[in-house]
């Protein structure tokens, strides 16, 4: 097992579920993961999905404050001298926060057949991931989907979650120091997903909501910025 290593806060990861999103690119099958494996980005596996939402839904607001207290906190304790390690006062100078929440922008082709226009959709992006999937304990299909009466759905019953599907995920959020950028933020690694509406690929499901406390989070990641 791997050292654990000093942080410059004392803050620990947490699991947290994200609000009811609309789902797009949700890669969380196996025939995902092949076509993942080889990327130089990806090159042991990754499973994610974009999390769309309104930014002015009251659900999502309730979501985002969990996230940004996280680094909120992690950030102050690292100012305060809290954790483990402390920095000097060029380094915390120079700190910033980094908080996972972009502006979804939709690339069009313009007359020469290229990607360059960006229309902003207005809604927010989060992208909650799992990395080096073939390294996990419990193999390929790690990714659990709850489907109705919150059970889980069968490996052989998954369906393929189109754009437009509406979910919750259930996401492990890790606070990390990058040394190199002078930036704290958070790793969002992908657990579960709920399906409420099923889009695109036939078939629908509703669903009740998941709660965060039902779930045992694993320890925090043994090196700074890495998923658990």
């Amino acid at each position: 097992m791997a050292s654990k290593v000093a942080k410059p806060y004392k803050i620990k990861g947490t699991t947290i579920v994200s609000n009811a999103c609309e789902a797009e690119w949700c890669k969380y099958l196996t025939s995902h993961l092949q076509k993942s494996l080889g990327n130089k980005y990806t090159p042991r596996g990754e499973y994610s999905v974009n999390l769309l939402s309104d930014p002015a839904s009251p659900e999502f607001q309730v979501f985002k404050a969990k996230i940004d207290n996280i680094i909120d906190t992690a950030y102050q304790e690292i100012m305060d001298d809290q954790g483990e390690i402390t920095l000097g006062a060029s380094a915390k100078k120079k700190l910033n926060k980094v908080y996972p929440f972009k502006d979804h922008i939709i690339k069009e082709k313009d007359s020469n057949g290229k990607y360059t226009i960006e229309n902003e959709t207005g809604k927010i992006k989060v992208v909650p991931k799992m990395n080096n999937v073939l390294d996990r304990k419990e193999g390929n299909n790690y990714i659990k989907l709850i489907g109705d009466g919150n059970v889980e759905v069968a490996i052989d019953k998954r369906p393929e979650i189109g754009n437009g599907s509406i979910i919750k995920a259930k996401m492990y959020v890790n606070p990390y120091y990058m040394a190199a950028s002078g930036s704290v933020g958070v790793s969002l690694s992908l657990d579960s997903i709920k399906l409420i509406t099923l889009n695109s690929y036939g078939g629908g499901s509703g669903g009740e909501d998941f709660e965060d406390d039902d779930f045992q989070a694993p320890e925090a990641a043994s090196s700074v910025g890495e998923d658990y």
